[in-house]
């Protein structure tokens, strides 16, 4: 499963811009995607060497052309499931070409990388480190609401001004069309009196109240199946220290 999740994820990334870390904008540094020869090992390098693709991944985009040749209007998802299919019955010696080509490149990776890693000061290595833990708090963000998503956890409703919205919301607009209206909706709103929007700020009102009474309830019913993670630390009932009660009466 995760061969194939690597595989849409390379699929996915083809003729796109390359995403640049801050210290590469910050020290002009540049982002190449060709891979190096070892040839040219030896001259000064300031782009970070591309970690080699591993075999599975090699595989599956030299087979790519051709499915897609084949399922035109396949999804990268069904390409990907095709490919791995291909991956299981491949014999062992064209696998193990492959492997070689990648151990082989891997090594001169591993110079390359280690080339670039020494050349860093150690301001750049250190946004190097937050930008590797930025990226791993945001995909646990990521991962925490989508489980969060699965286990059906309620959601909450919309405040008086989104409900105004809503309603008036013209249906089939573009983008930009979307942007204008949401524009031109906030100018509306705030034109609005209190009376006029008294129903719609009633009704967000009435909306929270039994989003909060179903929260308390879902939240309840994750500590029953040891779901301590998606529920909220002020949900969670923590029992006092010993001691931490003592009576007013001993001195």
């Amino acid at each position: 499963m995760m061969q194939i999740i690597n595989l849409v994820r390379s699929f996915n990334i083809v003729g796109h811009r390359p995403i640049f870390t801050a210290y590469q904008l910050n020290c002009g540094f540049k982002t190449s995607h060709h891979f190096y020869d070892p040839a040219g090992a030896a001259s000064t390098q300031t782009e970070k060497p591309k970690r080699p693709l591993n075999t599975f991944i090699r595989f599956a985009q030299s087979v790519r052309p051709s499915l897609l040749a084949k399922h035109p209007n396949a999804t990268p998802a069904e390409i990907s499931k095709m490919a791995a299919a291909q991956w299981q019955v491949l014999d062992a010696a064209s696998k193990s070409k492959l492997t070689e080509a990648y151990k082989k490149e891997q090594e001169v990776w591993l110079m390359k990388n280690a080339k670039y890693l020494n050349q860093l000061t150690d301001q750049q290595k250190d946004e190097i480190r937050q930008a590797r833990l930025q990226k791993q708090e945001d995909k646990d963000k990521r991962e925490h609401r989508k489980r969060v998503k699965e286990l059906g956890r309620p959601k909450r409703p919309l405040n008086g001004y989104l409900l105004y919205c809503a309603e008036h919301k013209t249906t089939s607009m573009s983008r930009e069309e979307n942007k204008t209206h949401i524009k031109k909706m906030a100018e509306v709103w705030g034109k609005l009196s209190e009376a006029e929007k008294q129903p719609y700020n009633q009704r967000a009102a009435d909306a929270l109240v039994k989003f909060h009474d179903d929260l308390s309830k879902w939240e309840e019913k994750m500590m029953s199946q040891d779901n301590m993670d998606v529920v909220r630390r002020k949900s969670i009932i923590i029992p006092p220290k010993k001691g931490t009660n003592k009576s007013n009466n001993s001195k």
